[in-house]
């Protein structure tokens, strides 16, 4: 049995209330720039929500860029090195921070066979086919030389499981030995139509007799499949068998805007329509899909699913039943008529609601039906979901939603096929392949092996190879960290995303659409979430995408491109700042290792338009295009670009077409400079005629050694070759390369691919290449440290390291990542010489490290910082922020009324509740004597969401360089309002901002050199905004005067009850909360007096003191 999968028909393609978008992708040879720009252009005024159009445009674009009319290659590899597969080949279901739909292969069909029930076949949408001979327990790929991805339709001979047919949507693949062999079957005329076959079936008495239903026609084989003979015209859609009559068949065709139902009696040679109550839909509607299944239990009875719109709903058309072998139609469900409104009792069970309550759905895509063998009753309907009815029909359950895998009855979404054998029950979906023995009520799945998860995106470790990860198409973020997971592969995040990153220096720390990830080393921990503010351009279409390019020297600095900006964060992806406007999309990036300072980016304008490269030679602040001329045209095709270890001149580009056609880039698809772009060399042969490239890395090390990725396979070539060399032994045929890693420390290249990762030792073993990097460039406090780790190509087992760092403690070490202290400000020059089997190479760098110095206060000068400048977080200060982050922010209103550039924390978009985020200042020397008077002050704006989402702020003071911390203020909800509450993201407007100060004097800070932290803590409430920090030796709070009145108040921070001292023969004394509010008052005369405020909210409190004309204002904190 097969299915109609993929081949999706377009939905409600003639109807004129569709958005331009959407008829502009469903138009013939419709325009790939036009659509787009419609679409994006529609989703700018319009919400963005999951429907059936935007899931087809999601595989539509998908069907562009994996799409190749590559011709099977007849080379053969010079290397004997061979490639195996890493995974995913199946994923940890139970374990934390799984996906809220966990998956990790796209299966169209899976069939077992009746003479042995331990062997199944399944057919996979862009990995081929495979074979398990131990009943799901293992699987095995069976086409790795067939050059086909997609398996649409598939059959097994009934009296020998090494007999079987499969079809890759076009031709038909017949193997006599369990599919170590494979022919091409069918006679000329029937191989030349090419048809698009959606279903075979085998006559279960005569082994020879084959049917298949086809775009072209249904067409017969007498003598398996050697030559074929049409029955009808037509597209035909499914066939199946009467349970007892071997002559009784029955067919479903496409007919003008509906399906049709066909039967014969005569054993396939003529067919009769019956139409009596098959769906008919009128005018205006539509009902294009529709699987049919039948029963032992009843044989005469058929049941069909049809999909379609009708009556001003879509998705489910109806569950229509026949009991006289396909005569006489009844619609059995749901609701009053076909299609409809969604409602209580018009469930649409083609949505993605359990319920049936929303309209729509992937109808014309994922489509399956199956009828129990013992029990007719029970029906089985596959679409987002699983569904199924005890009564024939009358009614159905979703047993578990797509996103629900802690159900006993959990199916991946998008259900293809699902099929009885015997008791047996098999499901192939989005995210392989599930089975249950007992009609459904437990589903388990069974695919370990199917190595078929479709990569948009793959990142892999540096110093750990084995974290890998990379967003798929319709599963997760498929991630490995090692062996943590069960079967090793994680389904992690959201469906379809696209991004993948491992940070060089810290592999713990990984990057994807949901942002960066703490991984926890143990899968029933969760993964802690990392904040990023920014991530990289990323799209389905090759070529448009842009990267997390790390600064070779530091692991927490890296460049990205987002929309048409490169930007650059230095404190790991917590917060970015602008390097360069261009403008068009910012796509590839590459740093140079030998000169940091030189930068590669190339460019994307629009789908038509002339990509571009550029460089800067001064680390981003101007740039030269270096587009090169002699392109032969295609100037719409864009670049990839891979940079040499050794020289920052030497640099290698590759023409990655967003289609699949050879004749795109032919013979101009890579070209070599070796003098910063100034000129190129055309380094394409006729090797390449026949390819197309996705991809292109360098080998660090190597002498111009150079890797290609393509759409169906991977090439090689050095500056000794002539020639490029295909790099494919054990790589199935037609694999599309995502992105190439090289692995230094064990000599791999890593592949993520369409097909699950694989790996495969380098072409050749070259020189190490020496790279310094460390955590930090610059330091801000005495005797802090900086982690140095090795970011050389060089391989482990035999690696040494000798590592140089005057004016540091140690001052050498022979570590491979050596922590060093800096005892003293200045600047610090690093070398490093690394050597291995293979040689030896070193690095140095002049001044690489940089100790500020500390900023002083005087009665002359204070320490300010309004985030004013460019730079976030403000030169020498740091960003620590496990979970969530500071940002800056321009707002409209502040503390003056006027536009000003602040610092915030977005706690109305992160949940994260008691999660705290650290805005650290640089070192500060604060006054000196008996007389000081240091003070803190501050302006900030909160508004709070509501009760109960209370964020709050403390500020830390360090006096040892952060080793340690003391608390010297701290608020949370309603003690940090400074406006109403707010249901929206909230920004402050004029009027909305208070000042706080907080005397360090008083806390003994006076001649010590402090750092300050301001924690925000999240509670999922709303935006703060902080701005215009001071540390001086005045009270400015409100503009008061701080005459000296000799008052003392303690103690502060209170429980509620304190005491006020003071010398004053009359001391009026006002108490007054954080909104202002007067609390209460009272007069001290000639010595002390106690204040209660138990009863009082803990918090913030203001005591504003006035002696004859002097006036003061203290700040109390009551907690």
């Amino acid at each position: 049995m097969s299915i109609f999968s993929q081949v999706e028909m377009k939905y409600n393609a003639n109807s004129e209330k569709l958005p331009e978008w959407v008829q502009l992708m469903y138009a013939d040879n419709s325009d790939e720039e036009a659509v787009i720009n419609a679409y994006t252009d529609y989703y700018k005024k319009n919400k963005l929500v999951k429907n059936k159009h935007t899931q087809y445009y999601k595989r539509w674009l998908r069907n562009i860029s994996r799409f190749s009319n590559a011709k099977p290659t007849l080379q053969t590899s010079k290397s004997t090195n061979q490639w195996e597969c890493v995974g995913p080949w199946d994923f940890d279901k139970d374990a934390a921070s799984r996906s809220y739909a966990p998956g990790a292969a796209h299966v169209y069909t899976v069939e077992q066979s009746v003479s042995n029930s331990n062997i199944l076949y399944a057919g996979s949408a862009t990995a081929g086919a495979w074979k398990t001979t131990d009943k799901g327990g293992n699987w095995e790929l069976i086409t790795r030389d067939l050059d086909i991805g997609g398996v649409y339709a598939l059959e097994i001979d009934f009296t020998n499981p090494d007999i079987i047919y499969i079809s890759p949507f076009e031709g038909i693949y017949k193997s006599y030995d369990g599919g170590a062999n494979w022919t091409i079957i069918g006679d000329a005329d029937f191989i030349n139509l090419s048809p698009g076959i959606s279903d075979m079936k085998l006559k279960p008495s005569n082994n020879l007799e084959l049917f298949v239903a086809s775009g072209e026609g249904l067409f017969k084989s007498i003598d398996g499949g050697n030559n074929f003979t049409q029955i009808m015209s037509g597209k035909f859609q499914e066939i199946e068998f009467h349970p007892n009559s071997v002559d009784t068949m029955y067919f479903i065709k496409e007919g003008n805007l509906k399906t049709e139902f066909y039967r014969s009696d005569d054993g396939g040679n003529t067919l009769t329509l019956y139409n009596n109550g098959w769906p008919n839909p009128a005018s205006g509607d539509e009902q294009l899909r529709t699987e049919i299944a039948v029963s032992p239990a009843a044989p005469n009875k058929i049941v069909a699913l049809a999909t379609g719109s009708a009556n001003g709903g879509s998705g489910l058309y109806g569950i229509y039943i026949s009991n006289d072998k396909g005569e006489n139609w009844t619609f059995q469900c749901c609701g009053p008529q076909p299609a409809g409104p969604p409602d209580s009792v018009n469930i649409n069970m083609m949505g993605w609601q359990p319920d049936g309550s929303d309209d729509g759905g992937q109808y014309y895509y994922d489509l399956a039906l199956a009828v129990n063998p013992t029990n007719a009753d029970i029906i089985h309907v596959g679409g987002v979901n699983h569904w199924i009815s005890t009564d024939g029909g009358i009614s159905f359950t979703c047993p578990a939603k797509w996103s629900e895998p802690h159900k006993k009855g959990y199916v991946h979404a998008d259900i293809h096929d699902i099929n009885y054998f015997g008791n047996d029950l098999w499901f192939a979906c989005d995210g392989g392949v599930f089975y249950s023995d007992n009609a459904g009520d437990s589903i388990y799945k069974k695919q370990y092996g199917i190595a078929g998860a479709d990569f948009w995106g793959f990142g892999a470790g540096f110093k750990d190879g084995e974290v890998m990860l990379g967003g798929t198409y319709h599963n997760g973020t498929m991630l490995k960290d090692g062996n943590t997971y069960i079967n090793d592969w994680l389904c992690t995040d959201g469906g379809d995303g696209i991004r993948g990153f491992v940070n060089f220096g810290n592999p713990r720390v990984a990057y994807s659409d949901y942002g960066g990830k703490v991984l926890s080393g143990d899968r029933t921990v969760g993964i802690a979430g990392l904040s990023i503010a920014k991530k990289p351009n990323a799209s389905y279409i090759t070529g448009e995408s842009s990267q997390m390019e790390f600064d070779p020297r530091c692991y927490n600095w890296n460049y990205i491109g987002e929309d048409t900006t490169l930007w650059l964060s230095k404190d790991n992806g917590a917060s970015y700042s602008p390097v360069y406007h261009f403008n068009d999309k910012v796509t590839s990036i590459e740093v140079s290792w030998s000169n940091t300072d030189v930068i590669y980016v190339a460019t994307w304008p629009s789908w038509w338009g002339t990509k571009h490269i550029y460089r800067s030679s001064d680390a981003g602040n101007t740039w030269v295009e270096i587009t090169p001329t002699n392109i032969n045209g295609q100037d719409w095709i864009p670049y990839d670009i891979t940079v040499s270890s050794f020289d920052e001149n030497t640099l290698w580009i590759a023409r990655c077409s967003m289609y699949g056609d050879t004749w795109d880039a032919q013979g101009y698809e890579v070209f070599k400079s070796v003098d910063g772009g100034q000129s190129w060399i055309n380094w394409s042969t006729p090797t390449l005629d026949n390819i197309n490239i996705t991809n292109i890395e360098h080998q660090r090390g190597s002498d111009g050694g150079v890797y290609i990725g393509t759409r169906e396979s991977v090439y090689f070539r050095n500056n000794s070759m002539s020639d490029w060399d295909i790099y494919d032994s054990n790589l199935p045929k037609n694999t599309y390369s995502t992105q190439l890693i090289p692995y230094y420390r064990e000599g791999l290249l890593r592949n993520g691919t369409n097909r699950s990762a694989y790996e495969i030792d380098f072409y050749e073993n070259t020189l190490p290449s020496a790279q310094i990097a460390a955590d930090r460039l610059t330091i801000n406090c005495i005797n802090d440290t900086v982690r140095f780790v090795d970011h050389s190509a060089v391989r482990l087992s035999s690696a040494s390291w000798l590592w140089s760092f005057p004016g540091g403690t140690p001052s050498s070490s022979t570590q491979e990542n050596p922590i060093i202290v800096y005892s003293q400000t200045g600047n610090y020059d690093v070398s490093l010489t690394v050597t291995d089997a293979f040689g030896t190479s070193s690095q140095s760098y002049i001044d690489f490290i940089t100790s500020n110095p500390v900023s002083l206060i005087t009665n002359t000068s204070n320490f300010v910082e309004d985030f004013e400048n460019s730079n976030f977080p403000p030169t020498a200060w740091e960003l620590e922020s496990p979970t969530f982050s500071w940002l800056s922010t321009i707002v409209d209103f502040g503390i003056d009324c006027l536009p000003t550039t602040t610092a915030y924390v977005n706690h109305f978009d992160i949940q994260f509740p008691g999660e705290e985020a650290y805005l650290i200042s640089n070192k500060v020397s604060l006054g000196n004597g008996v007389s000081a008077q240091n003070w803190l002050t501050y302006d900030y704006a909160y508004s709070g969401y509501a009760s109960g989402y209370d964020d709050g702020l403390r500020i830390d003071i360090s006096t040892d360089c952060g080793s340690t911390w003391d608390s010297i203020y701290g608020a949370i909800g309603p003690a940090l309002q400074t406006a109403p509450y707010q249901q929206s993201a909230w920004a402050p407007n004029c009027g909305s901002w208070a000042s706080d100060s907080i005397n360090l004097s008083s806390w003994g800070l006076n001649g010590d050199t402090i750092m300050v932290r301001f924690v925000a803590i999240n509670d999922y409430g709303n935006h703060f905004f902080m701005d215009n920090i001071n540390i001086n030796g005045q009270n400015i709070i409100l503009g008061m005067e701080d005459n000296n009145i000799h008052t003392s108040i303690y103690p502060n921070p209170t429980k509620g009850i304190f005491n006020i001292r003071t010398d004053s023969k009359k001391l009026d004394v006002e108490v007054y909360n954080l909104m202002g509010e007067l609390i209460t008052t009272t007069i001290v005369r000639n010595g002390l007096q106690q204040i209660n405020l138990s009863n009082n909210a803990k918090g913030i409190y203001f005591i504003k003191l006035k002696s004859e004309t002097k006036i003061e204002l203290r700040k109390l904190i009551s907690n």
